[in-house]
């Protein structure tokens, strides 16, 4: 592998394949996702541990010396890698407060009884024929769970869930990254078993 040759003051961007090093005297190397072999000393790599980059994450190294002073290195994440590590965050933490919402129990209003249809109730016996129709089915509790949410009203949800909250964020992202979001949530909800059929 060719070694990189920094030139003082001269900032270079680059990624890791791993992150690890290899500890090689008093240096650490590292292979760059492109082959290339990053010696470090060791200080410099102690340097690189905390500012924690993940592979395939893009860096800037600085390598800066005044005179006759030792050299000193400075790393930092460039403007894509923070702004990648941003969009995760708040991607998951979307997807986090959809779940719970999705989740919590729907609540459904009844009309109050008045006191004569509620005696009423109690002593008619259901019709099988006549003007009354045929006697109601109990339906089945398997059509629909209490924590399932139709379908259309759960897409509903998120679609505006997602665009105000990206809007009152500030973010600026794409229409495509938007609808990439909704549909990951959406296939999230449903993995969990929190959706139901398409309501009519």
């Amino acid at each position: 592998m060719n070694p990189i040759h920094f030139t003082v003051n001269v900032p270079q961007n680059l990624s890791l394949k791993d992150t690890a090093g290899v500890i090689d005297g008093f240096n650490v190397a590292y292979e760059t996702s492109d082959g290339r072999l990053l010696l470090l000393p060791y200080p410099a790599a102690v340097k690189l541990n905390q500012l924690d980059p993940q592979p395939g994450e893009e860096i800037t190294i600085l390598k800066t010396q005044g005179h006759r002073m030792p050299a000193e290195w400075v790393f930092s994440l460039t403007a894509k890698t923070e702004q990648d590590r941003a969009a995760k965050e708040t991607q998951s933490e979307l997807e986090r407060q959809l779940a719970e919402s999705l989740a919590r129990p729907r609540a459904v209003r009844q009309m109050p009884k008045t006191a004569r249809s509620a005696t009423s109730e109690a002593t008619e016996q259901p019709k099988a024929t006549g003007t009354y129709g045929p006697v109601p089915q109990p339906a089945l509790a398997s059509r629909k769970t209490r924590d399932c949410i139709p379908y259309n009203i759960a897409f509903r949800e998120i679609v505006a869930f997602v665009t105000k909250e990206l809007n009152d964020s500030g973010e600026q992202w794409s229409e495509q990254s938007r609808q990439d979001l909704v549909s990951t949530v959406l296939i999230s909800i449903g993995k969990g078993g929190h959706l139901g059929v398409w309501e009519r």
